[in-house]
């Protein structure tokens, strides 16, 4: 049996998770998101499947959060320019 997780905005079947047994099945219109994009995706969830495999401590791991709120906190904007915006029109 699966189980729907994630469908996204608008119901416009952009992408969707499942839950499939042990199995999480990804589904992407190719029109919503190009090839590069798609593989640092896949390259993220590499790496976070490697830092987990890796069992930091508590210590790194919060130093890792940290870092990465701080950047994005810095950096949202300009990753964002143009998109936040074009969607709320």
């Amino acid at each position: 049996m699966s189980q729907k997780l994630i469908t996204a905005r608008n119901n416009m079947r952009d992408f969707s998770i499942e839950s499939v047994g042990d199995q999480a099945v990804i589904t992407i219109d190719i029109s919503f998101i190009n090839i590069e994009s798609l593989n640092r995706v896949f390259e993220r969830l590499r790496v976070e499947q490697l830092i987990q495999k890796a069992d930091f401590s508590d210590e790194i791991t919060g130093i890792r959060t940290e870092i990465k709120k701080s950047w994005w906190q810095k950096n949202r904007e300009q990753y964002l320019k143009g998109i936040i915006n074009a969607d709320c029109d």
